[in-house]
């Protein structure tokens, strides 16, 4: 399902569900006006067509493990970053990992308990085949709370 696919009613649903992703469902269904019933199919068939992926929280960042940092990781010319963006996104402390173009092939974002759990981490992610290069880039400060 292509995003000009959503009507205006499933675009305010997603909206409500990103604000609070625990809301009710009557809460819900008085967000886009319509029945219980209604909206419960909506959430039902954007599930199934992949829209709604996943429920999710959002954790207060104190509360978050201590080390925190982005990697910028270049790989040789040619080498297909795509292939081991999802292997690397499911290594233990990374949270996202970034294919771009540019200087720098790939972000990985990656939070750990300890700073010796993070250093594993970017040596585990040195010794993946192609890699030329990494940087870490600890996180100092947020503004994201």
């Amino acid at each position: 399902m292509a995003r000009a696919d959503l009507d205006a009613k499933d675009a305010i649903l997603l909206q409500s569900l990103r604000r609070n992703s625990r809301a009710s469902l009557v809460s819900l269904a008085r967000d886009i006006d319509l029945s219980r019933s209604a909206t419960h199919d909506r959430i039902t068939r954007l599930e199934e067509l992949g829209i709604i992926r996943r429920y999710t929280i959002d954790v207060e960042r104190s509360a978050l493990p201590n080390a925190r940092a982005f990697f910028s990781v270049s790989f040789a010319s040619g080498a297909a970053q795509t292939k081991l963006a999802p292997q690397i996104h499911g290594m233990d402390g990374v949270e996202a990992a970034y294919c771009l173009s540019g200087d720098i092939d790939m972000l990985v974002y990656c939070e750990c308990e300890t700073n010796e759990a993070l250093s594993l981490l970017r040596d585990t992610l040195a010794d993946l085949p192609d890699v030329t290069e990494i940087v870490t880039r600890p996180i100092l400060a947020s503004s994201q709370g």
